[in-house]
């Protein structure tokens, strides 16, 4: 049976065992600083001699300190947390943006919080509400439709949004926006193909109730053939989600639906394009030799896929890494010199779904 003392004893050894946390008082102990001249350098907030910041840093890394983020957070009053809200985290589209803007936040030591609406305005609303009480430094926010009531909620918020890959229906100079100009995309692959003898130019679009990537690209294909003088039947117009399921079900529509079918399609993105690719295929119909199709995006897959897709190449990774770059402005109040929409370059890529007639 152990003593009383036995029990002492070894309460004391698992004590001098434990894991002792080091407080930013131990590393101004030993440093011989303040405890201000710590946070100074931590933070980087003031400047501080180049002997005392080595020295600090020197106890830092031999103390093994990790500054506990929520109490500098509340110091700095910014937590070094940045928040995106997408519609679907599956879409490759989202991917390659959200990797430009992460590349951008491990650069400068923010963590970024990837949340996912659906695409559902109410989904949408609830997340704004969440970064907010998770204290967010900015958020670049990609939705559907932004319209008065998503615009009037982020006015609310604490934090700068910048809008990525979608702009607000409410109207350009509303909210800061980094995206590509979706009109004069659409606009210059149509005619694109119009250069290439298509007159009979059939549209896969996206959401209707989708601002940028649906209405805006409508927007451009029906504005290209206005200028060339062409009219096509309002059959040759179907709108799908940017999904393969839609892009599929779209082209059998304007198959089924039109006597004379259409030379070419343009797809709203890659991932219908191959849809509506795999359609024809199915009834028989080849592609390019009997209808040529172009996509939008230029995802990794296109040109490995039979036949290569051409497309209007966007580059999301650079839009992403200009849309963070814009909000850290923000963030750090340098608005001034910022517009309040910025586009990306476009490219019309050619390969072999498009053939000259």
């Amino acid at each position: 049976m152990r003593s009383e003392s036995s029990g002492r004893q070894d309460d004391k050894r698992v004590f001098r065992s434990g894991v002792m946390s080091v407080t930013i008082e131990d590393i101004a102990k030993e440093a011989q600083v303040s405890v201000a001249t710590v946070s100074r350098v931590i933070n980087n907030s003031k400047a501080v001699s180049p002997e005392l910041k080595k020295r600090v840093n020197d106890v830092i890394q031999k103390r093994n300190f990790k500054p506990n983020s929520l109490a500098r957070g509340l110091i700095t009053n910014q937590t070094n947390i940045i928040g995106i809200i997408v519609p679907d985290i599956s879409n490759p589209v989202f991917g390659a943006l959200t990797r430009g803007i992460n590349s951008f936040c491990q650069q400068k030591g923010y963590t970024l919080m990837v949340c996912e609406s659906g695409g559902q305005q109410e989904k949408e609303v609830e997340l704004l509400g969440v970064l907010a009480d998770k204290k967010v430094d900015g958020v670049l926010f990609a939705g559907v439709d932004v319209n008065s009531a998503l615009v009037e909620e982020m006015k609310r918020q604490g934090y700068p949004i910048v809008l990525v890959t979608q702009e607000a229906s409410e109207g350009e100079d509303i909210v800061h926006t980094v995206t590509h100009d979706n009109v004069k995309a659409v606009y210059d692959a149509v005619s694109f193909l119009i250069e290439n003898g298509h007159q009979k130019i059939a549209f896969i679009g996206g959401p209707e109730n989708d601002y940028s990537s649906g209405q805006k690209r409508l927007k451009g294909y029906r504005l290209a053939l206005k200028e060339h003088n062409i009219e096509v039947p309002a059959s040759y117009i179907e709108h799908g989600n940017f999904s393969f399921d839609s892009g599929y079900d779209c082209m059998r529509k304007i198959y089924e639906e039109n006597s004379a079918l259409p030379t070419a399609v343009m797809a709203c993105n890659d991932v219908m394009a191959i849809g509506a690719i795999r359609f024809l295929k199915s009834a028989k119909v080849s592609v390019p030799a009997d209808i040529s199709i172009m996509g939008f995006d230029d995802l990794e897959f296109g040109k490995y896929f039979s036949p290569e897709l051409t497309t209007v190449r966007i580059s999301y990774f650079d839009e992403g890494l200009k849309a963070v770059k814009t909000l850290f402005k923000l963030i750090h109040h340098k608005q001034q010199a910022i517009p309040k929409t910025q586009f990306i370059p476009h490219k019309i890529i050619r390969r072999i779904s498009v053939r000259k007639i």
